[in-house]
């Protein structure tokens, strides 16, 4: 178990070369102990760069990484006491799986008596004990995962495990058991973790913590919720979310003595809680609503000023509930709204929508204008 701080990490590819590329750009990261943790972002954003940094398998160009208080920058992999489990796990197919699990310890002079015990446990938490005796050339991507992931925590002295794109390989229909058991096994050890995916479900149902990169930088690091509801720019609203938050351009009116947003013809509330954090000078602004908080009504709301006249482009059924694409009247502006599985609708028919004042989200230059 252990605290994991980087501190003003930067890394450069082909430094002082035509191809000079910056992977890291000041990033700065703590990973607090015992807790599961994951990196989140497009490909090509420097998660898996940032990851060999802690590692040990590459030297950053500038910045610190810090275990537990104690500077390792430039400590070999060996001396860091982290495990690491690949996208493409590394298994010993001349040992069986019981083989596999044993090898580090045995490396490390440990008793046998000790070994088996250990193995034992291991392979209950990890639902391992079928094929302890069974040659890893004969199990799939997802057993080997977990063999790799298993061979990572057995020792006792594995302060931390890194995980770098783990499901990549693996059968949609098993990565949610095999992330439960990686879950159970981070929690029974309280051993920190870091998980790194593009993938943004792997990363909301493993960790406790997200932080989510871009370009290099870390742009947010946050639990799932805050991400979810209060998300700091424009970029963290749309990339977390299926389908991501609604990011409408809009102008800034006063109506009533308050700010609103204007869309075209159609004026929308925001939340009084930000009134005096808005300027009716500003331009490029947009409003952030989720889908999930768009309220739909088919019947003509009459007097209701707050409804916006809509048209429905489009019906998928996701699941459990259906996705709608609508246009907003009288403009090109498009609206993604949730409804419920059994919401009966029609692509072509005019419906309302509204945007409760407490649910959106105000974006001025592509920053939150207020946290909720």
């Amino acid at each position: 178990m252990a605290e994991i701080e980087v501190r003003d990490i930067r890394h450069v590819y082909d430094a002082g070369t035509a191809d000079e590329t910056v992977a890291i750009d000041h990033v700065d990261l703590t990973l607090q102990d015992g807790t599961a943790n994951a990196l989140l972002g497009p490909s090509g954003c420097g998660k898996t760069t940032l990851l060999q940094i802690i590692s040990g398998l590459l030297q950053p160009t500038e910045g610190q990484v810090l275990i537990d208080g104690e500077d390792v920058t430039e400590k070999p992999p060996a001396e860091r006491d982290i495990a690491q489990v690949f996208q493409f796990p590394v298994i010993y197919d001349s040992m069986d799986v019981y083989g596999n699990l044993a090898f580090p310890l045995r490396n490390g002079g440990t008793p046998e008596n000790e070994i088996e015990e250990r193995v034992q446990k291991i392979a209950d938490l990890l639902e391992l004990n079928d094929i302890l005796h069974s040659s890893p050339s004969n199990l799939g991507p997802e057993l080997n995962q977990l063999v790799a992931l298993g061979r990572g925590i057995i020792r006792a002295d594995t302060s931390a495990i890194l995980f770098d794109e783990p499901m990549t390989d693996v059968e949609p229909a098993r990565k949610l058991t095999i992330r439960r058991r990686v879950k159970e096994a981070q929690q029974e050890f309280e051993i920190t973790a870091l998980y790194v995916t593009h993938d943004q479900h792997e990363a909301l149902t493993f960790a406790e913590q997200v932080a989510i990169m871009r370009d290099g930088r870390l742009v947010q690091y946050d639990s799932g919720e805050t991400l979810y509801e209060n998300p700091v720019n424009t970029f963290i609203g749309h990339f977390i979310g299926s389908p991501g938050m609604n990011l409408l351009e809009c102008g800034v009116t006063e109506n009533d003595a308050a700010p609103h947003a204007q869309i075209g013809p159609h004026t929308i509330s925001v939340s009084a809680d930000i009134h005096d954090e808005i300027d009716l000078s500003w331009t490029d602004c947009q409003i952030g609503i989720r889908p999930s908080s768009v309220t739909v009504q088919v019947a003509d709301p009459k007097e209701d000023t707050d409804y916006i006249p809509a048209t429905v482009d489009q019906v998928e059924m996701v699941g459990g509930y259906q996705i709608l694409t609508t246009r907003l009247d009288d403009t090109e502006v498009e609206v993604k709204a949730r409804v419920a599985h059994d919401f009966m609708i029609e692509e072509g028919a005019s419906i309302w929508l509204n945007f409760p004042p407490d649910t959106v989200q105000f974006f001025h230059e592509k920053q939150a204008v207020h946290a909720q």
